[in-house]
């Protein structure tokens, strides 16, 4: 039993010492801001509880502060719908021959890089019956479907 507990106490102590910084563990935020550099289980306590009492960790996320990186992916679906309900004709058409203006026009709403652009036109083209539905298709639907597709 004693040996038992040894060998516990060995390893909870290991895992202490080499958990990382707080910075590292638990994310961005006012705790992590304050004790980031800070190493052991207090300090990532400390810091998570500060983090998750003050939920400063969302704001952080959403704004680009308190040492968060703001995601340069996120992609607003509600403009891509916005364009797809206004130009739907000339995106249905324009996917079912796999070329256009609209259809560039629409990978730049969604951040698709130049050297992917061929292989989404045709992604688009190969898939026009899953994408458009037929003649009740709605911008929601086509935007989902399109969004699911890359």
């Amino acid at each position: 039993m004693k040996k038992m507990i040894l060998i516990m106490t060995v390893m909870v102590t290991a895992g202490m010492t080499t958990a990382g910084t707080v910075r590292e563990n638990c994310g961005c935020g006012l705790g992590s801001m304050a004790l980031g550099d800070e190493t052991g289980i207090v300090s990532h306590l400390a810091a998570t509880i500060l983090n998750g009492i003050s939920g400063n960790q969302t704001f952080g996320v959403s704004s680009g502060t308190l040492d968060c990186d703001q995601s340069t992916n996120l992609v607003s679906t509600r403009d891509v719908e916005v364009f797809v309900a206004d130009n739907m004709d000339h995106i249905a058409i324009e996917a079912a021959n796999g070329e256009g203006a609209y259809l560039a026009a629409l990978a730049d709403l969604l951040q698709i890089e130049d050297s992917q652009r061929d292989n989404f036109y045709l992604s688009l083209q190969l898939n026009f019956n899953r994408i458009f539905t037929g003649e009740n298709a709605t911008a929601t639907n086509v935007t989902r479907s399109i969004v699911q597709l890359i």
